[in-house]
């Protein structure tokens, strides 16, 4: 086992090995100077991510890949995008976007939604790419003995599978037209995520055996054949299209505004600029607040380091310090969530956003806010691709012991229990489906028991992720199907 280096750099310094580790095979300038404003939006965003073992970032993909320089001198390219750039991020709303990037979208960039359930963001949406077409990676091929791919489905999967696999067929697509879902044959049949099939896949057989879920899939004798297109996730920029746009004269803005629509670049106030919240800690969380707001402060830390032990959940995975945000004003709190003005606070698994202290508190659920919001924290952390976010809304209810009664008259016969958790019409639709959402859950541990709940949210069998997929597409009413 290699020792831990850790290296103290600024921001700059840790832009210029971040281009270096992920960005080093661009040409054009432009390109590199849109991969700058994405490092440096990304760190901002997400400084302190492993502030429990004592620093921010670590050097692979689980962060950013960092290099340090050869001959302590970076590329002049690498080190003029970063200065080109200083002080530039993206912005949505007037907050840090979340960005994303990967090296070749394959024609067509993903919605992050279809990959991450808890990031369907208005400008993490798939949008066609022409530019990427001559990529290397625009298209491959890749040959599986069907022995080695039940042996994967099998020893990594859990599928009980005997015997090679005699067909693999795609279930479904997504708003990309990615693999979402495969059609094991193999005696008999059994549905398997595509991204649980191709990190099973890559681990064992080496990363990028295959490239990504934008392909087709056919039997040729022995042989899973997969004729694919694109390198990696395909979520926010494509390296490969950014490139060939800027060396066709795009300014590094208009670069970012085709892979992030509805997003602005905008300049960081300079330290002496800024008039940042003041921030107040516990040993478990910090609280970031206007002034307004300071007579509640005690008592919300007091409250989530309490809940934080009555709960009882899983801490190990939780960041050493969770950050609290809330805000002056409700309208404030719309603008910087993106969340409607009925809700009362909400997490992205690294943060909580709450409401004006106030209002909270004049409605008598603050503490009920606080409990909710850090059990997403927990739950939404350990939560498994695939799982939809009406499970982790009705675990969450289960677990806070919250009882929402069933509104589902006031509902939308044509929307389904998915559409109404993730972008509910009205506070009345929010409501009803909260409640099924509860009721499916409770439902479910009565029949299984509450160890099966934390299974399937963490490892989910394909026949859970069936009646997940099944239960999101009903409207939120009664259903007496058992999973």
């Amino acid at each position: 086992m290699q020792p831990r280096l850790t290296v103290t750099v600024n921001l700059d310094s840790y832009l210029e090995g971040v281009l270096a580790g992920e960005a080093s095979i661009l040409k054009s300038r432009e390109a590199l100077e849109a991969m700058a404003v994405v490092a440096r939006t990304w760190a901002l965003r997400y400084r302190g991510r492993h502030q429990a073992a004592g620093y921010d970032f670590c050097s692979l993909t689980h962060c950013q890949v960092f290099r340090i320089p050869e001959n302590s001198k970076y590329p002049a390219a690498i080190v003029g995008a970063v200065q080109k750039t200083r002080g530039k991020v993206l912005q949505y709303r007037g907050q840090l976007a979340d960005p994303y990037f990967s090296a070749d979208c394959g024609g067509v960039t993903e919605s992050a939604g279809d990959v991450w359930p808890d990031k369907n963001i208005p400008y993490l949406q798939s949008v066609s790419d022409p530019y990427c077409a001559a990529s290397v990676h625009s298209k491959w091929r890749q040959a599986i003995p069907r022995e080695t791919a039940a042996s994967v489905l099998r020893e990594d999967q859990g599928l009980p599978i005997r015997g090679p696999v005699r067909e693999l067929t795609i279930e479904s697509r997504d708003s990309s037209g990615r693999a979402r879902r495969l059609r094991v044959t193999a005696g008999q049949a059994w549905l398997v995520d595509a991204n649980a099939f191709r990190y099973a896949v890559d681990r064992r057989l080496g990363w990028n055996t295959l490239k990504s879920n934008l392909y087709e899939v056919h039997l040729q004798g022995d042989v899973l054949i997969f004729a694919g297109r694109g390198l990696g996730h395909g979520v926010g920029l494509c390296q490969a299209g950014a490139d060939q746009m800027g060396q066709m004269g795009a300014s590094y803005e208009k670069i970012l505004a085709r892979y992030f629509p509805g997003t602005t670049v905008a300049t960081l106030p300079s330290p002496a600029q800024q008039d940042a919240d003041p921030v107040v800690s516990s040993e478990h969380f910090e609280l970031a607040y206007p002034e307004s707001q300071q007579q509640w402060v005690n008592g919300v830390l007091s409250t989530l380091e309490r809940c934080r032990k009555e709960l009882g959940l899983n801490v190990a995975d939780l960041p050493a310090r969770v950050h609290v945000q809330t805000w002056d004003t409700t309208a404030e709190f719309i603008r910087a969530t993106g969340k409607p003005g009925w809700a009362a606070g909400s997490t992205d698994g690294n943060a909580i956003f709450l409401q004006p202290l106030r209002t909270l508190a004049a409605k008598g659920i603050l503490d009920q806010t606080l409990r909710h919001e850090f059990a997403h924290v927990a739950v939404h952390r350990l939560r498994a691709s695939g799982v939809p976010d009406w499970f982790e809304e009705g675990l969450v209810l289960y677990l806070t012991g919250e009882r929402i009664a069933d509104d589902r008259d006031a509902l939308p016969s044509a929307r389904s229990l998915s559409q109404a958790i993730s972008r509910a019409q009205s506070e009345a639709e929010t409501h009803a489906a909260y409640a099924r959402a509860y009721a499916l859950v409770r439902d479910f541990a009565a029949r299984r028991g509450e160890d099966t709940l934390w299974r399937t949210l963490e490892r989910p069998t394909p026949q859970d992720l069936k009646w997940l997929k099944t239960e999101s597409a009903k409207p939120p009413a009664p259903s007496r199907t058992n999973p």
